[in-house]
């Protein structure tokens, strides 16, 4: 049975976005060749942190330091607030 992480100050938990393994074409690509995106969704959020909301899919920046962390049995990553430069929506 795993913990359950809350984050706290201006520290963000995301699940980190799955990379497809496959093109539009069907064919695999293998993890070395795949373009690695710095999306995740927020999971949980701590304190003074109005803008982005649970359940958002934010971008971050490649250059930040995550933590890793397993919550619910999966790895997921803990950020500053600050690493986060866009909220992305669907249209």
């Amino acid at each position: 049975m795993g913990q359950k992480v809350i984050p706290v100050g201006k520290k963000l938990l995301l699940k980190p976005k799955k990379q497809d393994e496959y093109s539009k074409g069907g064919i695999f690509i293998p993890d070395m060749a795949r373009k690695k995106e710095f999306k995740g969704i927020v999971i949980g959020k701590g304190n003074g942190i109005d803008e982005i909301q649970i359940g958002d899919m934010v971008q971050y920046t490649e250059h930040c330091l995550p933590t890793t962390m397993e919550h619910d049995g999966s790895d997921h990553l803990l950020i500053q607030e600050g690493d986060v430069f866009a909220i992305l929506v669907d249209e």
